[in-house]
């Protein structure tokens, strides 16, 4: 007699329970520990069974979240070998002058494999994202690069997120992360950002140096910790009264605030949570009567096209080889590999909106 291998034993029993209703579509089923302590086997045979039930499109094996019944609904085609070939990328902003090169990077690896892209903008709302991704399910999309909207506050959408996860489809963040989801992401290395940012400006002899950041995004909370790092190393405490939180809808008003007006009497430096933000306070500046260096020095983030124009020093956003990162990556998930978070190491592009100045003690 010709014993049934033990893998095989794993599968009836499986398939047995979903005719069953024992698990329901998008349950979540059985880890390999308890599997393996079910049936007493090792985990190689577990992981056999499991491969033989994945591609049968009985179920779905979501990296860092479990192992799914499969729903009525198949989204992502890999198991039955139908794809539909469109790569969903959801950015906060089209326009922004970032995502142009981003896109290039993705567009570049995902057209050698015959993907097409479908663009999406969230125009950083939770409210337009919800309807982004509700879009991409509808599209039946094999893949998706997301820009996450306001990354520092609390995911909105996560119900709409597990929802995704839990069909099949992967995910790769980029530029940030929502901390409750555990997703892949390809990004700048934000810490090392700021902290090179103040660190210029540190070796310049500035010491009384400004921190202006974005409360709502991830990136704007990490530059700050790096710009804090930076001060800490040259035995300076930051200052609270020295830095600045805001969002799109107020910057104007923390621009023309008392609080900002008064610490242009001290500080002599700035970093600026990214060039965008650099650009509209040397325009602030020019309508008060102050120059860049020479009443404040600025950092920047992003190395833009409009930073070269001004002259002003920025770290480099590695933005085209981001694309192509996170679409390599995502192509790696869709054929079945483990998802790695990916960071780019920053560097530095001086111009001249930085000066030296004499060595001075914190003001």
């Amino acid at each position: 007699m010709i014993n049934t291998p033990k893998y095989l034993d794993i599968v009836e029993w499986t398939k047995l329970q979903i005719k069953n209703e024992v698990f329901k579509p998008n349950d979540k089923f059985l880890s390999e520990a308890e599997l393996g302590k079910k049936f007493n086997v090792s985990r190689q045979t577990v992981r056999r069974a499991l491969e033989i039930l994945e591609n049968q499109g009985l179920i779905t094996r979501v990296q860092g979240s479990g192992t799914y019944i499969s729903g009525l609904r198949e989204h992502h085609h890999v198991k039955t070998g139908k794809r539909s070939m469109i790569i969903g990328v959801i950015s906060t902003y089209l326009d922004n002058y970032i995502f142009p090169s981003i896109v290039r990077g993705v567009e570049s690896v995902l057209s050698k494999d015959g993907y097409a892209i479908q663009l999406s903008s969230t125009n950083n709302s939770v409210d337009m994202e919800f309807r982004s991704l509700q879009s991409m399910l509808e599209r039946q999309v094999d893949g998706l690069i997301i820009s996450p909207t306001r990354s520092a506050l609390p995911c909105v959408n996560l119900d709409l997120y597990h929802t995704i996860i839990k069909s099949g489809i992967p995910i790769v963040f980029i530029n940030s992360c929502y901390s409750e989801l555990s997703v892949p992401f390809v990004a700048l290395d934000d810490v090392k950002a700021g902290y090179l940012a103040a660190q210029h400006l540190l070796s310049k002899g500035h010491r009384n140096i400004s921190g202006i950041f974005s409360h709502i995004n991830r990136q704007g909370h990490l530059r700050y910790l790096g710009y804090a790092k930076a001060l800490s190393e040259y035995g300076i405490s930051v200052r609270e009264e020295y830095i600045f939180w805001y969002s799109k809808e107020n910057l104007n008003q923390i621009l023309t605030g008392n609080p900002f007006m008064e610490s242009l009497n001290t500080c002599t430096a700035a970093v600026c949570f990214n060039d965008h933000l650099a650009l509209t306070l040397i325009d602030h500046l020019r309508q008060i009567g102050k120059k860049v260096p020479e009443d404040l020095s600025l950092v920047g983030i992003d190395n833009s096209e409009l930073a070269k124009v001004v002259s002003l020093t920025s770290i480099v956003h590695p933005s085209e080889e981001l694309g192509q990162a996170a679409a390599n990556l995502l192509l790696s998930m869709i054929n079945g590999a483990d998802g790695k978070n990916i960071l780019f190491p920053p560097h530095l592009q001086i111009r001249d909106s930085v000066k030296e100045v004499p060595d001075s003690t914190p003001g």
